[in-house]
């Protein structure tokens, strides 16, 4: 099994650490908006919902932009460290003030923007700088497979000590978290390019022009564009579950237990992609239809277990699609050497994504207002539907990527 680089081990750690953080951060807000709105999630709940989601990703794609000229000239890990410091503030706030959620919705959507937009503007360039092509492709694997363990353990944990601790020792719990995870950033050593700077016109020119580069790097981006609606699948289980069943369905145990199937597969696919050379598409096409078949099941009958089938297969993915997704992302701007542009590359995918996903919150919102079941079963068919289409579209990446690393090896 290849081995990842010093450096990779730490940042390996301190997105760990993030995944927890906002796991923390994400339950909290779904969880508070919720409970405020238990008689009317299908109403004002969604639109509220869709309101701090949608002013999330805007605020975070606006910055991520702006803070990418800073980023890629200056010290790329002291950006993560300011990331990290501002969500711990973020966390302190929302354990204090959070059940006030409803009256600041739109700022708290504005301080996850700032601390997303500083962690992962600097997170994506080092994660495409460290590393080459195997030691990349073993990270990618131990970063997915550990935060489905990390899904499985950490949600139980965090629901005892929520149940048994004050406001002020969970606090503490996340200080001393958000301190680990500083503390690990200090021993990260990025590799950037002297006197880089941010320069998306320029490269926006060389992906017009270079018609090799286009043609290898516009199923990055159409993948991009498709994975933004991929993040509105587990809100759209917990609205279904609250709104239908009127309870929770236990549904920290049953992803836990869904997190563990996840990593199977993931290990077993794993396996399959490095010791096989049968052709993949049959893999990719059976993960692209999984969900897609399970959503009209569950629309044709509605029960408890065809919707705990159609989250399993949300879940499953969802995860062999960031892993898929993001190693070709990664791995296309390296292969063609443009070590220059992995700021300009990884902002446009970020951006592109989030693109879609103001689209998809928006639509939460305009369900919300509507309060009408049916509109929510057609959105949730439309969304789940892209999913054939977004494996497809990797597959396509995963080809350029295999004739990439031929040609280079026969160089």
């Amino acid at each position: 099994m290849n081995k990842i680089n010093k450096s990779q081990h730490f940042l390996l750690s301190v997105n760990c650490l993030k995944v927890v953080l906002d796991l923390f951060i994400g339950t909290f807000l779904t969880s508070y908006i919720v409970q405020q709105t238990p008689d009317s999630i299908l109403g004002q709940g969604l639109f509220n919902i869709g309101l701090l989601y949608l002013s999330w990703n805007f605020f975070y794609a606006i910055l991520d932009f702006l803070f990418s000229f800073f980023v890629d000239k200056g010290n790329h890990t002291l950006f993560l460290r300011i990331g990290i410091a501002i969500n711990t503030l973020l966390i302190v706030a929302l354990v204090f003030w959070g059940e006030t959620i409803s009256q600041w919705i739109v700022l708290a959507g504005f301080i996850c923007g700032v601390s997303d937009a500083l962690y992962y503007s600097s997170y994506h360039v080092i994660r495409t700088e460290l590393g080459n092509n195997k030691e990349s492709k073993q990270y990618h694997m131990l970063i997915t497979i550990l935060t489905n363990a990390i899904k499985v353990v950490v949600p139980a944990v965090m629901g005892y000590l929520i149940d048994i601790s004050t406001y002020s020792t969970i606090a503490i719990y996340v200080i001393f978290v958000c301190l680990c995870q500083f503390v690990l950033s200090l021993f990260i050593k990025s590799e950037k390019l002297e006197n880089s700077k941010f320069e998306p016109r320029k490269y926006l020119h060389v992906v017009k022009t270079d018609k090799e580069f286009y043609n290898n790097i516009k199923f990055t981006y159409f993948n991009a564009l498709i994975a933004g609606v991929k993040t509105t699948y587990k809100i759209i289980v917990i609205v279904i579950t609250v709104y239908i069943f009127k309870k929770n369905l236990s549904l920290g145990i049953y992803t836990s237990v869904f997190s563990l199937i996840t990593i199977v597969f993931l290990i077993g696919y794993k396996y399959i992609d490095d010791h096989t050379t049968f052709n993949k598409l049959p893999i990719y096409l059976f993960l692209g239809f999984l969900p897609f078949i399970a959503c009209i099941i569950m629309l044709i009958k509605t029960t408890e277990f065809t919707l705990m089938a159609l989250n399993l297969t949300l879940l499953i993915v969802s995860y062999f699609s960031d892993y898929l997704g993001t190693l070709e992302r990664d791995e296309i701007i390296r292969l063609h050497n443009k070590p220059e542009f992995i700021a300009e590359h990884q902002v446009l995918c970020e951006n592109m994504q989030v693109g879609t996903r103001l689209i998809a919150y928006g639509i939460f919102m305009l369900v919300g207002l509507s309060a009408n079941l049916l509109y929510f079963k057609i959105m949730l068919f439309v969304f789940i539907a892209l999913n054939p289409l977004k494996f497809m579209v990797m597959y396509k990446q995963r080809k350029i990527r295999k004739n990439m690393e031929a040609k280079l090896e026969q160089a």
